[in-house]
């Protein structure tokens, strides 16, 4: 059995009979002390809520989180969404269908976006910095880092939450910090860049996404910029000659590029170009948070629900005629 509808399509009142990857799984009690399995149901266009509420505790034992299952049921109107109301589940045992219809993809195409890295990397004339980068985004990209690059997405929820979505924020902060260092006098146009290209490399380690987007024990407990900031200080050790002045400012941008110490920044930017990249980095974030926000505007309504990046709701800035 194939995937044939997806979540975005599901209306109230139909019949549901498809395939899901469970993103979560619990098995909770109802005010009347009855069981019942509450799961996460995704796929590559969203996810949506259902409820077990006959056999929970059987039905829940035939698999676990990230499977790929088959769910039958109805779908209802639940506080202003679409729920599933399940009637059954089965873990499909089979061979394993394509992720790519199970967990959302960037729309901009990971190939493309490859290019347009590899041409960034191509424009730094710096020997020491061009070095560097193309050890880490090899041409063609044929090592495990890479291959990792290209996968991850740029968080678990908050922005780019999606395959290839770092790949997609790194290439376009890149793109506007290659602007901005012939916009502004004094910046080290080579370095900004190669900063930004390489702000979150952490994240291949930070984050796990074989399955659900989640991090890693090492993930939660150092985070990825120290973790970036670490892993870059070990490539440019394998480089010989490399400067350790250049090691030092790229360290310093990735430690630094969340701004302020209460957003997770260690360091608070101190050179002109980690001033840049962390204007940079942010705004691109915010911006990509708020077009997935308005991708997800429930049907005739004008503003978001309460968006926890922000802090605030959203206004669509789509007037009634």
């Amino acid at each position: 059995m194939g995937k044939t509808k997806f979540v975005k399509d599901i209306k109230e009142g139909e019949q549901v009979g498809d395939l899901f990857l469970v993103a979560a799984k619990a098995l909770l009690s109802s005010n009347a002390g009855k069981p019942y399995l509450n799961l996460t149901l995704r796929d590559r266009t969203g996810q949506l809520e259902g409820r077990v509420w006959d056999r929970a505790e059987e039905i829940g034992k035939r698999f676990e989180r990230d499977d790929i299952v088959e769910v039958t049921g109805s779908a209802i109107q639940y506080q202003g969404r679409v729920q599933v109301k399940v009637h059954d589940v089965r873990k499909v045992e089979e061979a394993k269908p394509d992720l790519g219809d199970f967990l959302p993809v960037t729309k901009r195409g990971i190939e493309p976006l490859w290019r347009r890295l590899r041409e960034l990397v191509e424009a730094v004339a710096d020997p020491d910095l061009r070095k560097l980068l193309e050890a880490v985004f090899p041409d063609p990209p044929g090592t495990e880092t890479a291959r990792r690059f290209r996968q991850a997405p740029g968080g678990k929820s908050m922005h780019h939450d999606y395959i290839g979505g770092l790949l997609e924020h790194t290439v376009s902060v890149s793109i506007l910090c290659r602007f901005l260092a012939g916009h502004y006098e004094g910046v080290n146009g080579d370095l900004l860049v190669a900063g930004a290209l390489l702000h979150d490399i952490g994240k291949i380690e930070e984050l796990s996404y074989e399955g659900t987007f989640d991090y890693t024990d090492e993930g939660r407990l150092l985070g990825h910029l120290y973790m970036g900031a670490d892993w870059v200080a070990r490539k440019c050790a394998e480089i010989e000659g490399f400067p350790p002045e250049k090691a030092m400012l790229l360290k310093h941008m990735i430690l630094s590029h969340h701004g302020e110490l209460e957003y997770g920044s260690p360091k608070r930017p101190k050179t002109l170009e980690a001033v840049l990249l962390h204007f940079v980095e942010n705004m691109d974030a915010k911006a990509n948070a708020f077009t997935e926000a308005m991708e997800d505007l429930r049907e005739g309504t004008r503003w978001t629900d309460y968006n926890r990046m922000f802090g605030r709701y959203l206004f669509s800035g789509k007037f009634e005629k």
